[in-house]
């Protein structure tokens, strides 16, 4: 059964969090009781062949002095009768295998293979064996050792004793591993729990503080625990983003409200019009004129609502861009023919420099809007003078430059110009028909491409609009369509 369709309890974080820790403490308490057993086993068998091997040598030195006295023999025996841990027996063969002295305890024993024994012992190497014996499955550990006198082959003494007592105390060992791994579990567990509710508590303390945040207190923020490990980074991470919900929220209510008031105005002026209109009868002509005024304030207003729908569109990142290779010199060039005859109404210099020859990948329809807003601006707010449009290639990037000879921008205010319904001089700004929308949108389309847009200027001495649009990537690595927002 899986978590997710398993009992409420299960789904729990905390609850699967101790099953695993408990499941890998279990796991590793098993391996390690193994390992310790599989150690003693080795230890005690170690400590047998120890004990043989010095008896052995005791043998061998009674051989070489006395070998034909038995009753040293015997005399060893019956101080083996007095072991208590370690009974043993012993029997002593010629170099050919035949035995000549036995102990009394090793009558039923058979020893296999006793030819692997007589090659071992000629080649002066002992041979290690264990043999089973009686009904009660018990084992011998039998070594048999060589004694070798001046370069040859006397004796082998077969010497062993039982492991009964290592059986026993390996059951020993594993009852006391049985009786103590239910106990160890139980502690693990509990300190599991424990453990994992110490660890989880901070995000109970997260879900309550974010579950108070609401649209009216996005000003609140959760508390770092000072600990700077992963909960912290979470506490940073939802504050970073409560702060662009607030930031985006304040957006959304500052242009809710400067809309509105952008929309109200013009409208009241046109019903406070109408309503002088409808005071007494008027002439014709009057009408007229009043009419066609009605349509400049309309067309005004639809320009107004058709940029703020492109504004929210810009916001809620629906605008996706068409990007194509094209001439931007060409595009340059063709915006400022269109707007060199208005130049020319008011008596302005006028002069495109797009002599050099540039390819980019971009939206052709929004870069048209780009440049149309910054050259309209040029001519609006220039008295007297020129304008001048310039184009170059620079470190992999394009430059177009939008320069006049009009009004300026205060220093103040060179950071303020592409906000939204921000404008320098409102007086002026209704005269030539603006709203502050026109830089907001030249700023975000330059963004969309992967440019920046930046302000030189000096009030009464002109501005100068630089648009910088990177070259790369190349043709063929461009996807067709990238959405607003979205790298493309």
């Amino acid at each position: 059964m899986s978590w997710k369709n398993g009992p409420k309890l299960l789904r729990r974080t905390a609850v699967k969090m101790t099953l695993w820790y408990v499941l890998t403490f279990f796991v590793s308490a098993l391996i390690v009781s193994i390992f310790l057993y599989v150690w003693l086993q080795q230890q005690l068998l170690k400590e047998v062949d120890r004990f043989i091997l010095d008896e052995s040598n005791g043998l061998a030195d009674i051989l070489r002095k006395n070998s034909g006295d038995t009753a040293r023999f015997q005399r060893f025996e019956e101080e083996a009768a007095t072991r208590r841990y370690y009974p043993f027996f012993f029997q002593i063969a010629n170099a050919q295998g035949k035995v000549l002295y036995h102990s009394n305890s090793p009558g039923t024993i058979q020893y296999t293979p006793f030819d692997r024994v007589l090659s071992n012992a000629g080649k002066g190497r002992r041979t290690r064996e264990d043999i089973p014996f009686g009904s009660q499955k018990g084992i011998l550990r039998v070594v048999s050792t060589p004694v070798v006198e001046e370069g040859r082959l006397t004796y082998i003494i077969q010497f062993g004793t039982h492991l009964h007592f290592i059986r026993k105390s390996l059951l020993d060992f594993r009852e006391s591993l049985f009786a103590t791994l239910p106990i160890v579990l139980v502690l693990g567990s509990l300190g599991g729990w424990i453990l994992t509710r110490r660890s989880l508590s901070p995000i109970g303390y997260i879900a309550s503080k974010t579950r108070s945040i609401t649209s009216a207190s996005l000003d609140q923020r959760l508390s770092l625990r000072g600990t700077d490990d992963e909960m912290d980074d979470l506490i940073r991470t939802i504050n970073g983003m409560i702060s662009r919900l607030e930031a985006s929220f304040k957006r959304m209510a500052e242009f809710t409200a400067d809309a509105s008031h952008e929309l109200r105005t013009p409208l009241c002026a046109m019903r406070g019009e109408a309503e002088v209109l409808l005071l007494r009868p008027r002439l014709p002509e009057e009408y007229q004129d009043s009419l066609a005024h009605f349509i400049e304030e309309f067309d005004r207003l639809n320009h107004m609502i058709s940029d703020l729908i492109l504004l929210s569109k810009f916001d809620a990142t629906q605008v996706e861009l068409r990007m194509e290779p094209l001439r931007i010199d060409l595009l340059v060039r063709d915006i400022g023919n269109l707007f060199q005859v208005l130049a020319e109404q008011k008596g302005l210099g006028f002069e495109i420099d797009t002599r050099e020859e540039v390819v980019l990948v971009g939206d052709r329809a929004r870069l048209q809007q780009l440049f149309t807003n910054l050259i309209d601006n040029a001519i609006k707010y220039t008295p007297a003078g020129s304008v001048h449009i310039g184009l170059e290639k620079a470190r992999g990037e394009i430059l177009v430059r939008v320069k006049d000879t009009g009004i300026g921008i205060l220093p103040e205010e060179q950071d303020k110009i592409f906000k939204r319904f921000y404008r320098v001089d409102k007086s002026r700004s209704k005269e030539t028909g603006g709203v502050g929308l026109g830089l907001n949108i030249a700023g975000w389309v330059v963004r969309a491409h992967g440019g920046r847009i930046e302000v030189a200027s000096a009030l009464n001495q002109g501005s100068t609009f630089t648009v910088t649009l990177p070259l790369g990537p190349n043709v063929c690595g461009m996807s067709p369509i990238a959405r607003a927002g979205e790298e493309p």
